[in-house]
């Protein structure tokens, strides 16, 4: 089977599952931004950003980094911003057994110090989900947040071509964007994602208000 056509099943199956969150309603205009794998020294010059840009996004956090950065991730919520659980040291959720994740879930929940969320949010490494960790994860009360537009700053450093990726019409209403933190190209690229967004008319929001329609 082709690549793109697994992908393909793939994401309608996740879009069937309740509480594996990808992509927010359609017709609202609206649509997040969330980063992945923080805190760390780049972390206030993103926060920056974001706020010369008057946008909030969704940051995924690792919890070990968290512990670490205690500061850094109350900046997070103080400036506006969700935070939610990337798994304790970015293992692969497919690699753990049930009880190892869910001991890094909540040693991660511990080293946030909760969510606003209420029901604890979390974000595989990788995107990396089979049977076992779906259902080990949804019978612990946690939702899944994956992504349905990744921004691939991950292996691109041109912040050119990342703002194309992540620019109308490649953008739609719901949309969830993927990017990383400690990246000096994804940062530099942010300014022209949020301007061509909000020239489409789009609202940028948490991914919690996204789905909290």
């Amino acid at each position: 089977m082709a690549t793109s056509l697994r992908a393909r099943i793939k994401q309608v199956v996740f879009d069937r599952v309740p509480g594996l969150l990808r992509k927010g309603p359609a017709g609202s205009k609206r649509v997040a931004l969330t980063f992945d794998d923080g805190p760390d020294d780049m972390t206030s010059q993103y926060l920056d950003v974001l706020d010369d840009l008057g946008v909030p996004a969704t940051f995924f956090l690792l919890g070990e980094y968290a512990r670490a950065r205690p500061d850094d991730v109350r900046d997070y919520m103080r400036r506006g911003h969700q935070i939610a659980s990337h798994g304790y040291d970015h293992t692969r959720f497919t690699k753990l057994t049930r009880k190892q994740l869910i001991e890094q879930c909540e040693q991660t929940e511990e080293a946030l110090g909760g969510q606003i969320s209420g029901r604890p949010w979390v974000r595989p490494p990788h995107g990396s989900l089979d049977t076992v960790s779906i259902v080990a994860l949804l019978a612990a009360r946690y939702t899944v947040a994956l992504w349905s537009i990744d921004s691939e700053d991950y292996g691109e450093r041109d912040p050119g071509v990342i703002a194309e990726r992540c620019s109308p019409p490649k953008v739609g209403d719901g949309d969830v964007l993927l990017f990383h933190e400690g990246q000096q190209w994804t940062l530099n690229a942010l300014p022209r994602i949020v301007t061509s967004l909000h020239a489409a008319g789009y609202e940028i929001v948490t991914m919690h208000d996204l789905f909290a329609q």
